[in-house]
């Protein structure tokens, strides 16, 4: 973004992964400076971007102080951030005089919201649920809301890119076949979301009402989809826990219930499966859970 003609000033902003982040800006003054950050973070705002960040200095121009009138406040240095922005912070920690900020552009829940917000998500159903979304990763990034989508034994959801993604906690760094799928619960992503457009960012394949937490859905449980003769998945006993990119886009106090002492036993922030049975899936079907030994 330019203002001026000729140009006397300029913003850019880069979009690695979706994610924005500020890499230059030159203004006459700060006053100029900031209307160009501003009218950027509408945009942003508008598109649908959850914050913006940047890397500034402790002291000086466009410092940490001058950032923080603007709205933008520090990144913990031990928080996750998306592999996309790591090397933002690999700059931070080789420069002590640099510090990166964030500024939120839509209000996320906060953990307030979600304590309130949890009789909600205990009345989910414990027997019979139902599937609200099947969302397929043709590739890093993308997302492919499904009217129907197919099951498979060796490939999880087809077109998916469970395989290529490989996973950090197999050896060989090869997909984890106990991590096939990740199911999480489709009132609270809603409810996090807040816009139907941004529910499929969380990552998962497929978005359940039906309770989750491991004192429903035991390790090795089975999910039978759509009747009798449908697509049978089993809960795994891998863990499944947020990272950098659902901070992004859900904010860090959700990232801290959901994977705190109230999310954890409730899976909240969703678990891990792995086909049994292949066949179709389609939003609507039923989800009858059938428990080990039962």
């Amino acid at each position: 973004m330019v203002a001026g003609d000729p140009a006397a000033s300029y913003v850019h902003v880069a979009l690695p992964g979706g994610h924005a982040h500020l890499t230059h800006l030159s203004a006459p003054g700060p006053a100029v400076g900031a209307a160009l950050v501003d009218a950027v973070a509408e945009r942003l705002a508008a598109r649908g971007v959850g914050q913006v960040t940047a890397l500034t200095q402790k002291d000086g121009p466009w410092d940490r102080e001058w950032y923080a009138r603007l709205g933008f406040a520090d990144v913990d240095s031990e928080e996750p951030l998306p592999g996309t922005l790591l090397s933002v912070r690999e700059e931070e920690e080789a420069s002590p005089g640099r510090v990166l900020v964030r500024r939120t552009l839509r209000r996320h829940r906060t953990t307030e919201d979600l304590i309130g917000f949890l009789p909600t998500l205990d009345a989910q159903p414990s027997d019979v649920g139902t599937l609200r979304l099947v969302v397929r990763r043709p590739a890093m990034g993308e997302r492919e809301l499904l009217e129907e989508g197919r099951l498979d034994v060796a490939d999880g959801l087809v077109g998916d890119t469970w395989r290529d993604r490989g996973s950090r906690r197999t050896d060989d760094g090869s997909a984890h076949p106990d991590m096939q799928l990740n199911l999480m619960s489709h009132p609270l992503v809603e409810f996090l979301a807040q816009d139907p457009e941004r529910e499929v960012l969380a990552g998962d394949q497929l978005f359940v009402d039906l309770d989750l937490s491991h004192d429903n859905l035991p390790a090795w449980s089975e999910l039978h989809i759509g009747g009798p003769d449908g697509a049978v998945i089993v809960v795994t006993d891998q863990s499944h826990n947020g990272c950098g990119k659902f901070i992004a886009r859900y904010g860090k106090d959700a990232m801290g219930f959901v994977n705190g002492p109230e999310g954890k036993p409730r899976r909240l922030r969703g678990l891990c499966a792995k086909v049994a049975r292949p066949g179709p899936v389609r939003p609507g079907d039923a989800v009858v859970v059938v428990r080990p030994g039962a």
